[in-house]
């Protein structure tokens, strides 16, 4: 990264200018450097400050030069830190990275929120509904049974409460998803209920953009094949079958479960047209995504099981093709049959080999799945630990956040009470280590319950931030909401 180059170099200037006050044997009485006594003056703290290596109570540049002074008189500085067979300035630049990443740029970041105005934010689902290149969000309030959606206000404005909608009565709601069911070109909503409620809510969106702000335009139906059938809990579009609209591919949290899909009828407005069939058997869905994980040119269904039996794992389960068998239980694959309950699940490639590989939330840590065949089907088991006071691992991502090259880890915890519950990983050496360095984002004060995750960039400053939900800010409470942390890299 071109400043940590910079400020690299920095260091090393004020090395030197340091290393030549150093030949002078300063008195103890100089605060400003300039060694000389330096009458009434006093430092500003009245303790050691951690990490403050030159003693003047900040956290500065001067540190780290300080640091350069020690690592080239030490043995250190024959130690090839980058594995390039060289001991050379790269190496220490490895040094400084790191130095940077905990002091100039530690955590907590920024808290924005977007909305706190009901109880139990559940979950945040992207689209650009409204056409104008920036992405809008929807989500489900479980705990205040209503789903709302947000339009994104524009970059400037991106740290302040966003222009929403509530879009339907959606009581026991644990997720919500953008979709045009009908094609009309209103984007709409399918929000999915779990509890007593046991439906697939459709949240028709009104046909004139003008009115997307104005909650009595929209319209909410119930798809009749879901009602009463069992817990819904997560749902996905999908074509399916290739014949008529957008099909419905969903999960379900139940002791008796099933992940099926909703075959869409030449009307879709005709929701009672809906057929629903199974596909698998479940426990309890956590993440359904849809991918095609065997390269054949149709789109697979991947979950993470969180609860056993059989069905306990990260999977993903094989679309036969056109034909009757489209109907009838699909192939499933394990990527990993868990002995922990994996919670989300990322499908991205970590290791940057060409093959998109499987991260997952575990407690503890995060589990890695390196894909080592295209087919989807031979999988290499690596765990990542930390060693950070965090709550328990529920959501998780995978990006490049401080632009060195490399891709990182965010995760998210909940039962995060006096504990980290937002933060991300970064591997020290390869992308196999197993204990990862851990750097903040939500601090340890706010937050206990937090959700999924989507990094996307949503101030316009070229980085990518941290989009979720936080829904029990403590015992009680309705929650932090719908938030953002913004990245302080750039």
């Amino acid at each position: 990264m071109w400043w940590k180059n910079i400020a690299i170099l920095i260091s090393f200037i004020v090395f030197i200018i340091s290393s030549v006050f150093a030949l002078a044997d300063c008195p103890s009485a100089d605060l400003t450097g300039d060694c000389f006594v330096d009458a009434g003056l006093q430092p500003m703290c009245t303790g050691p400050v951690e990490n403050d290596i030159n003693g003047d109570c900040e956290i500065n540049m001067e540190d780290l030069g300080l640091i350069a002074s020690d690592w080239l008189a030490s043995d250190a500085n024959s130690t090839d830190l980058n594995n390039d067979d060289i001991v050379n300035f790269a190496d220490f630049a490895r040094i400084a990275s790191g130095w940077l990443d905990s002091n100039l740029v530690a955590g907590p970041w920024i808290l924005n929120i977007i909305d706190d105005s009901s109880s139990g934010a559940d979950g945040v689902k992207l689209a650009d509904i409204n056409n104008d290149g920036l992405m809008d969000i929807t989500t489900g309030w479980e705990e205040g049974g209503i789903t709302r959606v947000y339009l994104h206000p524009g970059y400037e404005d991106a740290n302040q409460r966003w222009p929403a909608v509530t879009v339907g009565q959606t009581p026991n709601v644990e997720d919500a998803v953008f979709v045009d069911l009908d094609n009309d070109g209103a984007v709409d909503v399918v929000s999915s209920c779990e509890g007593d409620t046991k439906k697939l809510l459709v949240n028709w969106a009104p046909a004139d953009a003008n009115d997307y702000l104005d909650p009595d335009s929209w319209q909410t139906e119930v798809i009749p094949e879901s009602d009463g059938l069992i817990r819904w809990y997560f749902c996905a579009a999908m074509q399916v079958d290739g014949i008529n609209g957008i099909d419905i591919v969903a999960g379900t949290k139940d002791t008796s479960g099933e992940v099926g899909w909703f075959e869409a009828p030449a009307n879709p407005r005709s929701l009672a047209d809906f057929q629903y069939h199974k596909i698998s058997d479940a426990r309890w869905i956590m993440s359904l995504i849809t991918c095609d994980m065997d390269g054949d040119g149709d789109l697979d269904v991947v979950v993470s099981d969180r609860k056993v039996p059989a069905t306990q794992g990260c999977r993903w389960l094989e679309n036969p093709g056109p034909g009757p068998d489209l109907y009838l239980p699909w192939t499933n694959h394990f990527i990993a049959n868990t002995e922990q309950e994996p919670k989300f699940m990322k499908i991205a490639d970590l290791d940057q080999d060409g093959l998109d590989d499987v991260v997952v939330a575990i407690d503890p840590g995060v589990l890695y799945f390196r894909r080592l065949d295209p087919n989807g089907l031979l999988w290499q088991r690596h765990d990542i630990n930390h060693t950070i006071n965090t709550g328990v691992t529920k959501g998780v991502a995978v990006a490049d956040i401080d632009k060195d090259g490399r891709q990182d880890i965010v995760f998210t915890c909940t039962s995060a009470d006096g504990k980290y519950g937002a933060g991300w990983l970064s591997y020290p050496n390869d992308v196999n280590d197993q204990t990862w360095i851990h750097h903040d984002i939500s601090g340890d004060e706010l937050g206990i319950k937090y959700d999924r995750i989507e990094l996307l960039d949503l101030d316009g400053d070229g980085d990518l931030d941290v989009l979720t939900c936080e829904e029990d800010e403590y015992s009680g409470s309705t929650g932090l909401g719908v938030i953002w942390y913004e990245n302080p890299y750039y």
